[in-house]
């Protein structure tokens, strides 16, 4: 039964885990106003009240009075709480299954008469302790043995976390104001909790408590997390968070090192005296390779020869399936990885460098294993015939994308191939095949972290005999694979939406390019061949670059099959798990590929304090202009402008507002 509060009562209740004596100067509606021995007006809900004394206090008193009163009782009580021992009492009654009020316990802790104080000083000392007792409605229960441990247990594991909190959130606060400070025992754990927290919000195990840790440390959510990370060192000032949230792997583990190891070891000097297994020889071919200058993965080469009534040429692929094996360590960490990436300040192989740059790797002057494409050409051209080989093969010139552009006129090679290139590219367009000519942005931020950035025609004509001499080779594949009926991956596109742009065009109209892409289909990955109409092809598989995507690696192993006349490596059931198993992992390099380079261009932009720019209008929406920032290849929003109205297709300057890599912000306006 309730007891009536009246003004004068003096009550106890809790506020903030602590008890608090406090007299009551009104009482409305269930709720006391009232004056705490802290000298502090509250208003309290009646509920909240633990006990009330018999004798009120005179209201008629000052308010010195009144709190000269309060604190003369929170002392007397302090002082008998101090002979209370609550273990004692414990032991006299923890096979007592019923509860006692506080006062009934006094009457056990002392052997003079009871009052109000000695009925508070037992309420404080059992609250102050909740090992031995178990409060409910106003009664305390003794816990059995059992219970005693497991709370016991239970306030140590509670103890512990408030020494964390202390202990961490200290020692953030100090790294925060950017003092010298020895780091805790826990220091990887509390960085952990951090990294978790800003990598995934609330979603993390540790979210709450990383959340407690900052709040306390005053460092601001979210981005003072990234920079306390920073300032320790655990991060860099430039991290790649998508590392961290897709769980990508810059180094292998031991047992993929262990099996490149073995393979370097075993199989690379035998590859290297060329006496490798029965191959045809193909060394005397004049082989070169047209890379990037930073490529150190070489997995295609060309060669050109003369025949008596046309021309042979020579697509000769990287045979990196001879030294990944099916279901080993090397063949499951490539398809978990499922592709290299080329990041602007960092690459990820999908294979170990040990074999992606070493023996894999169609290295200029050294004898290497390839699956060679051998295509004859009558004297105009026409494709006459093709085969797959086994071969060995030995590369003579090892060159740039500029080195073959400044070499086109004057070297036959070359010059032969770029030709072929044109021709089939024409071809493909009759076909159908939707040639949208966009260049490309290549970003390189050196050790220093400089950022260099430019742009690469991608009609250039080293840019052109490689991109169709490739698309040759793996339609030529798509079509033997599925003629033979050997099981295959397959890559296919659907007609687009709508068809904007002309590809037999002169001109280079940058907006419809970009407006023709949002009307492209899909590219897919599947079991079954179906046309590509985006390459012009009936059928198109990809097995060129086996060093850098698994597919690539597994189509390349159905390839060798055939040309051995042995069954596939790989049956339909196998191949479409791996369409699915890869299906991820790509989709998530792609989304990091295009994010991270983002990410550097708003770094440039930063850096470099630049200011205007030229843009584009793709597309208008309710609120924002879509534009493309055509130097930096860089798509972007800006609010509609006032006072001038532009349309699609349209250029313009644009004012850089406020640029945040990090935050991923780039606010424009018109200049």
């Amino acid at each position: 039964m309730e007891r009536e509060i009246k003004p004068g009562a003096v009550v106890e209740f809790f506020d903030e885990k602590r008890l608090l004596c406090a007299v009551c100067l009104e009482v409305r509606d269930a709720r006391l106003q009232v004056l705490t021995e802290q000298n502090r007006q509250a208003n309290v809900a009646s509920k909240r009240i633990l006990r009330v004394d018999e004798r009120p206090l005179d209201l008629g008193q000052g308010r010195a009075e009144l709190l000269a009163a309060l604190q003369e009782k929170v002392a007397r009580r302090q002082d008998l709480m101090a002979r209370v021992s609550v273990e004692e009492l414990w032991d006299l009654l923890q096979e007592e299954e019923e509860g006692f009020d506080p006062g009934q316990l006094a009457e056990f802790c002392f052997s003079e008469e009871v009052t109000g104080d000695h009925t508070s000083a037992v309420l404080r000392a059992l609250l102050g302790d909740a090992l031995y007792f178990k409060y409910r409605n106003g009664l305390f229960y003794p816990n059995s043995p059992e219970r005693l441990e497991q709370v016991r247990l239970q306030l140590e594991r509670e103890a512990q976390k408030e020494r964390e909190l202390a202990e961490s959130s200290t020692w953030l606060a100090a790294v925060w104001r950017g003092e010298t400070v020895p780091a805790p025992e826990n220091r990887d754990r509390y960085i952990r909790m951090v990294m978790d927290l800003y990598l995934h919000g609330p979603e993390a195990a540790t979210y709450q408590q990383a959340k407690t840790i900052l709040s306390l440390a005053q460092i601001p959510l979210p981005q003072g997390a990234f920079q306390v990370l920073v300032k320790l060192g655990a991060w860099r000032e430039d991290e790649n968070l998508y590392f961290h949230r897709f769980g990508i792997q810059e180094t292998f583990p031991p047992p993929v090192m262990t099996a490149a190891d073995r393979v370097e070891q075993e199989l690379a000097p035998v590859v290297s005296l060329g006496t490798y297994g029965e191959r045809e020889d193909l060394t005397a071919l004049e082989l070169l390779t047209i890379d990037g200058p930073m490529t150190r993965d070489y997995d295609d080469a060309l060669s050109v020869r003369a025949l008596d009534h046309g021309t042979e040429v020579g697509i000769h692929i990287a045979d990196a399936a001879e030294f990944v094996g099916r279901h080993g360590p090397l063949d499951e960490e490539a398809l978990g990885r499922a592709t290299s990436l080329y990041l602007p300040d960092s690459k990820i192989p999908m294979l170990p460098p040990l074999l992606s740059e070493g023996v894999c790797s169609l290295r200029e002057g050294e004898n290497r294993l390839a699956l060679s494409l051998l295509i004859r050409f009558d004297q105009d051209d026409r494709l006459l015939d093709y085969r797959f080989t086994l071969s060995r093969v030995r590369v003579h010139r090892q060159l740039t994308y500029s080195d073959a552009n400044d070499l086109i006129a004057t070297d036959g090679t070359l010059g032969y191939l770029f030709r072929l290139g044109t021709r089939l590219r024409r071809q493909r367009i009759v076909k159908g095949a939707l040639h949208l000519p966009l260049p490309e942005l290549r970003i390189w931020v050196n050790s220093n972290g400089v950022i260099h950035i430019s742009r690469v025609d991608r009609e250039a004509p080293s840019q052109v005999v490689v991109s169709e001499l490739m698309i040759l080779a793996n339609a030529l594949a798509a079509a033997e694979l599925a003629a033979r009926g050997v099981p295959a991956i397959y890559r296919s596109q659907e007609k687009p939406q709508e068809v904007l742009f002309d590809p037999n065009s002169a001109g280079d109209d940058l907006y419809l390019k970009y407006r023709q892409r949002r009307f492209l289909s899909r590219a897919e990955l599947g079991i079954t061949p179906k046309p590509h109409t985006g390459l012009g092809m009936e059928a198109y598989t990809s097995w060129t670059s086996p060093i850098r995507r698994y597919v690539d690696l597994v189509v390349q192993r159905q390839l060798k099959s055939m040309a051995l006349g042995a069954p596939p490596a790989h049956d339909r059931d196998g191949l479409g798990e791996i369409v699915a198993r890869v299906a991820l992992p790509q989709s998530r390099a792609q989304l990091m590929k295009r994010q991270w380079t983002r990410y550097w261009v708003l770094r440039y932009l930063e850096r470099e304090r630049i200011k205007t720019l030229d843009a584009l209008v793709l597309d208008q929406g309710v609120r924002n202009y879509y534009l493309l920032l055509p130097d930096y290849l860089l798509e972007a929003n800006m609010p509609l402008a006032e006072g001038r109205r532009l349309k699609p297709g349209d250029h313009f300057r644009v004012e850089i507002v406020k640029v945040d890599p990090r935050e991923e912000v780039l606010k424009l306006t018109m200049a």
